[in-house]
């Protein structure tokens, strides 16, 4: 059966919801998601997949109405990006914030976003110098090992990258700030698809219905308002809910 507590959580995170405080939903409902999890409770689950998927949807699309600026990007070593200064210049929005062959501006920026609970998301992405300009690279997940900035090509620095990466050249990057309008919530939407898409795709393969969650869980890690990953979550621990 479903603990007090747990059951106490999805009631907090279901009215949240229902109020509009989408922040405060996905912090609440994600807490019981990992609970369920820790406790195999698949029913639970089944029954939480659906509301997370809502308040991360909503999150996404809260941000997308604020000012959108994808090349927040250093220019040279000594160009350093305080994440404390970017989420005081951005404090609603979507970002891509690239360090100089580093995420960690990116990282900073995400930490502070969810410890003020602000509508404000980025790209975890870095710099880096080749003969033909700048390329950026956006990178899947936080614990990455990245290769130091050294003027190699574009080809060169691909070959040495994590896994699922992806390598924008900087004519790709709709430069300056913009306020979020559909067409710039389609540009980054495409962005977190080229992301999140073998991630998906892997978690799509798995057989184990164990494996397949684990993947999809680790989908949503990367892009956390991925939409697929949320409704066959759901799919599969309604099914091993059953028996099945």
């Amino acid at each position: 059966m479903i603990s007090e507590v747990l059951q106490g959580l999805c009631e907090v995170g279901q009215r949240q919801l229902m109020h509009n405080e989408y922040v405060e939903a996905e912090r609440t409902l994600a807490a019981a998601e990992q609970q369920a999890w820790d406790e195999l409770d698949f029913d639970t689950l089944a029954r939480l997949y659906m509301p997370l998927q809502e308040a991360r949807r909503q999150r996404r699309q809260k941000c997308g109405e604020g000012r959108v600026c994808l090349d927040l990007i250093a220019n040279a070593p000594q160009d350093r990006i305080e994440g404390p200064r970017v989420v005081e210049n951005y404090p609603f929005g979507q970002l891509l914030v690239a360090g100089w062959a580093s995420i960690e501006p990116a990282k900073q920026v995400r930490q502070l976003a969810a410890a003020h609970r602000l509508y404000l998301e980025t790209f975890l992405a870095a710099v880096y110098p080749t003969p033909d300009g700048r390329v950026v690279l956006v990178v899947p997940e936080e614990d990455v090992s990245l290769p130091k900035a050294s003027r190699q090509t574009a080809d060169g620095l691909a070959r040495v990258l994590p896994p699922h990466c992806l390598l924008l050249r900087e004519h790709e990057i709709p430069p300056g700030v913009r306020q979020g309008t559909a067409q710039t919530y389609a540009q980054v939407m495409a962005l977190w698809e080229r992301l999140h898409a073998p991630f998906l795709k892997a978690a799509d393969a798995q057989r184990d219905p164990i494996s397949k969650i684990e993947s999809y869980r680790r989908t949503i890690r990367v892009d956390y308002a991925c939409e697929l990953a949320h409704q066959r979550l759901a799919e599969v621990a309604r099914a091993l809910a059953r028996g099945g």
